[in-house]
């Protein structure tokens, strides 16, 4: 209504100002313009991610694998133990570990106290560089369906421990961000809620769902951690053990 009284008051006639409008693109009247939420600062994990269905809906190859695996690997025998990163879909938000992210207009960034890791997610609409090799985080890119941030991963490294939810190469993961406020003995708490869903053809005969939950917690700054993937390269060559090779799968 100001545009209009303004025009008017400057001598122009009301079918002018109209015109003036539809020239310029200005947004109706009333319209609201839609605020993404902003995810940046300090959190902390709610857990570890619950993940279903349980037990994991292998094929009946990857089946195969996996009595293999418990055979010969136990509880005792985990990667993570040994400075293997989890990567996604595990490391969901990195507990119990915090986490600091960075976000922008063009991308966000998730920096992970365990492990070191790190994590980018391009936006949509705007320049990405194009992914060069397969990574734990794998290359990310999402897009805005109003408050929810919908991410889709793609070029994932083979993680082969089935003692913890695997993935092939060929896996992709599809999840949904989303800030919630909750009121949390007396106090209103921040969450941010990601559902994961991880779809793997090679070991899977059905999605498998991750869902995990950090609070805002911006007392709890991110500290160095150091730890050598050779680790568990050496272990495994003392323990004679052998991870299966899904690559074998799809051959």
């Amino acid at each position: 209504m100001r545009v209009i009284q303004f025009f008017q008051t400057s001598g122009f006639k009301k079918t002018s100002v109209i015109c003036i409008l539809l020239f310029l693109d200005l947004p109706a009247v009333g319209a609201q313009s839609i605020t993404t939420p902003d995810f940046s600062g300090l959190w902390f994990p709610r857990g570890f991610g619950k993940t279903t269905p349980s037990p994991l809906p292998y094929n009946d190859k990857a089946q195969k694998l996996y009595d293999e695996y418990i055979k010969t690997f136990t509880p005792d025998d985990d990667p993570g133990k040994f400075c293997i990163q989890p990567g996604l879909p595990r490391a969901i938000w990195g507990a119990p570990f915090p986490i600091e992210i960075h976000q922008t207009e063009r991308d966000i960034t998730i920096f992970y106290e365990g492990y070191f890791m790190y994590r980018k997610i391009y936006i949509e609409g705007h320049d990405q560089p194009e992914p060069v090799l397969p990574t734990r985080m794998g290359y990310s890119v999402g897009h805005w369906e109003g408050d929810t941030l919908v991410v889709h991963t793609s070029h994932l490294r083979e993680y082969p421990y089935m003692i913890r939810t695997p993935n092939s190469s060929q896996a992709t993961v599809v999840e949904r961000l989303q800030l919630e406020s909750r009121a949390t003995d007396g106090k209103t708490e921040k969450i941010l809620v990601n559902e994961l869903t991880l779809t793997d053809p090679v070991l899977y005969t059905a999605p498998v769902v991750v869902r995990g939950e950090i609070a805002a917690s911006p007392d709890t700054p991110i500290l160095e951690y150091s730890c050598s993937e050779t680790i568990w390269d050496d272990y495994l060559i003392e323990k004679g053990l052998k991870p299966p090779d899904f690559e074998e799968l799809i051959n």
